[in-house]
């Protein structure tokens, strides 16, 4: 069972309806992630801490080379070019 006091969400997407990534400690051993968008569900996976090190470690090595390759998006970005009719704020 998940403690709902040690839970993250995370909006994802570029509109606000788009989506969620959930992580939060499950059973005190393990930690579950739940994925979500448009009314969709994935499963959730259950991570070890191995795992969930691994899952970081592979973030800290991505986010960088996001960076360095401009595709950071910064506020204010792109604005004009959506055509959306909702902006996550």
């Amino acid at each position: 069972m998940a403690l709902s006091e040690h839970e993250v969400e995370i909006a994802v997407g570029r509109r606000a309806g788009d989506g969620q990534v959930r992580v939060s400690v499950f059973a005190r051993e393990l930690l579950a992630l739940t994925v979500e968008g448009t009314s969709e569900r994935a499963p959730t996976f259950l991570l070890t801490l191995e795992q969930a090190r691994s899952l970081q470690r592979a973030l800290d090595e991505l986010i960088p080379i996001v960076k360095e390759a401009g595709l950071e998006q910064r506020p204010g970005a792109e604005a004009s070019a959506w055509q959306g009719e909702e902006r996550r704020k």
